[in-house]
């Protein structure tokens, strides 16, 4: 499955500050006013950054708003769905997409930070979209913030063959907090958590497990990085 960092490397170049508790966090309060970046500095056109630019960038700061709209776009699909024929038009599927999405949104909206939180239609971008490409469309949806996330999951096959009756999986997400206003990447993160269930009798098969396992290892994912960013959002109000 392609990767977030895929749009990192086909788009325009952006710094990313994931900040630390006792380390220089791209939000904490400017010294000095000259060092706010307030615009982006990145030039579309040619997709460099000046020797000058970079030096702004690296020791400037951004404020983030204090009542933020929040944009979500999923870039990718997680292999469950291979479990489902046609899966596109499956519609156990497609629900089960829905509620990722609807895990992500509910944690997020917890933050005091977020005013509001839109979905970014994937008609709105490119086939394959890069973060230019995603900022123009995030301001069309008039968002401060745009959340970019990836599910990477399976199972894993060498432990289904020692356990017959119980399935073990994974999942990977992949998040990052694009600010609109700058082009920086002042946030991101990847979770990796795993699921072990065992077969239960409405499982028809073993396959039902291990579609069962990885959608709770999913579940669980989504839990985790959510509440990591919403503590990262919290904290910038401190």
């Amino acid at each position: 499955m392609k990767n977030i960092l895929i749009i990192l490397m086909t788009g325009t170049m952006f710094s990313c500050y994931t900040g630390s508790p006792n380390g220089y966090s791209a939000y904490s309060q400017p010294n000095n006013q000259n060092d706010l970046i307030k615009k982006s500095l990145f030039n579309a056109k040619d997709r460099t950054i000046s020797e000058e630019d970079i030096q702004r960038l690296l020791d400037g700061e951004i404020k983030l708003p204090d009542s933020a709209r929040i944009a979500i776009y999923n870039f990718g699909t997680t292999s469950l769905n291979r479990y489902y024929a046609g899966y596109r038009y499956n519609e156990e599927f497609l629900k089960l997409k829905q509620n990722y999405i609807d895990k992500l949104t509910s944690t997020i909206d917890r933050s005091a930070r977020v005013k509001k939180v839109v979905l970014m239609p994937n008609i709105m971008t490119d086939q394959n979209p890069t973060l230019t490409n995603l900022r123009e469309s995030a301001v069309r949806l008039q968002a401060d913030l745009l959340i970019i996330f990836s599910i990477k999951s399976d199972i894993y096959y060498k432990y289904k063959v020692f356990k017959k009756d119980q399935a073990k999986a994974f999942a990977t997400l992949e998040t990052l907090l694009f600010d609109i206003r700058t082009g920086i990447v002042p946030y991101s993160s990847i979770v990796t958590k795993e699921q072990l269930v065992s077969k239960e009798e409405s499982d028809a098969d073993i396959k039902e497990t291990q579609k069962r396992a990885e959608n709770e290892a999913i579940l669980s994912a989504l839990t985790a990085s959510g509440d990591q960013l919403v503590k990262f959002l919290n904290e910038q109000n401190e």
